[in-house]
């Protein structure tokens, strides 16, 4: 099942010592550039695909449906797969969607820019289809997106749909593929810490590794206010013991995913996730994204002040570069 996909990446990316940030933080610290995968501006979203088009090519598809935040990555990406491969594509995506009722997200001051920024420029070049919705929860924005899946299957359209983020089993399998990568590559790490959104890469990762009988610990630092998200975890576990026919039958207590670097929720910067972006940046001339990765690394970083990262440690960069090119996310005048 892992030969099952298309080359979209160029993989293995690199891993090296961040020396500086070692320093800094007092622990051995590596790094793990899937920034750098290299297709449509890079970032981990890029690993899925290989996998979701490989299955919707498979299917016989000629349109792919998605949805997302209305910055998504995996909406840019997953539409430069689309014009790649020939595949109409439409998505339907919200400013600010948030968990549930009573657990918006949108900070009040935050500032109202009529202009496109960030990936919505990149989804311009590619001249995306992207319907923008009133903002609501993600209940509300997959079930408009299925409603427009419906709309074109019955206009005669074989229709792909992937969920937000392509965090099904399959598109897990990329980080299935990931873990293998990473243990030939190099299999001394005691962790991996990586951003968690959708689920898919943490999944996919802590799989691979139980898969491979490594001892390699995966923690995933939630960027939203989501502690049901573990129940995802679990799932999309439970489907790649069906894709790749095993029985590791992991369950939510075997995920590491951590909710205290979340601040106020998806899309809300912290202090500390400013104060990370501005660390890397200047340690090690690495850019970190206002949204995954900045809450990860600030995560990482509380961890290594309260001696929790002995050993080496591996920080997995899942990219997300666009994002820094949005209002409300500049640095702050010093």
């Amino acid at each position: 099942m892992l030969d099952r996909k298309l080359n979209l990446v160029c993989v293995p990316t690199s891993l090296h010592r961040l020396d500086r940030a070692s320093e800094l933080l007092c622990t051995e610290l590596w790094i793990k550039r899937d920034d750098l995968t290299g297709f449509a501006g890079g970032g981990n979203k890029g690993r899925k695909l290989e996998y979701l088009m490989a299955d919707a090519i498979g299917q016989g598809a000629d349109t792919v449906v998605t949805h997302g935040a209305w910055q998504s990555n995996f909406i840019r990406q997953a539409g430069a797969a689309c014009r790649v491969l020939g595949l109409d594509f439409h998505a339907t995506a919200m400013e600010w969607p948030y968990p549930g009722r009573g657990r918006e997200t949108k900070p009040s001051d935050w500032p109202s820019n009529p202009h496109i920024q960030g990936n919505q420029i990149l989804d311009g070049w590619l001249g995306l289809d992207v319907q923008k919705l009133p903002d609501s929860d993600w209940n509300e924005l997959e079930t408009q997106s299925h409603a427009l899946a419906c709309r074109l299957r019955s206009e005669g359209r074989n229709v792909y749909e992937i969920p937000g983020g392509g965090s099904t089993g399959i598109g897990a399998l990329g980080f299935v593929s990931a873990a293998q990568e990473l243990l030939m590559q190099d299999a001394t790490f005691d962790r991996i810490i990586v951003a968690c959104g959708s689920g898919a890469t943490q999944a996919g990762l802590a799989y691979g590794i139980a898969r491979a009988g490594a001892n390699t610990k995966v923690v995933g630092i939630c960027t939203d206010n989501e502690p049901e998200l573990v129940d995802v975890l679990g799932s999309i576990s439970s489907d790649l013991d069906g894709l790749l026919l095993t029985k590791l039958r992991m369950v939510q207590g075997d995920f590491d995913l951590r909710m205290d670097y979340c601040g106020k929720g998806y899309q809300v910067p912290t202090e500390e996730s400013r104060d990370a972006i501005e660390m890397l940046a200047k340690a090690e001339g690495i850019f970190l994204d206002p949204v995954y990765t900045s809450k990860a690394f600030a995560g990482l970083v509380d961890l290594a002040k309260n001696g929790e990262l002995t050993g080496k440690t591996l920080f997995w960069h899942t990219g997300g570069f666009p994002g820094l090119f949005v209002e409300g996310y500049e640095p702050r005048l010093h």
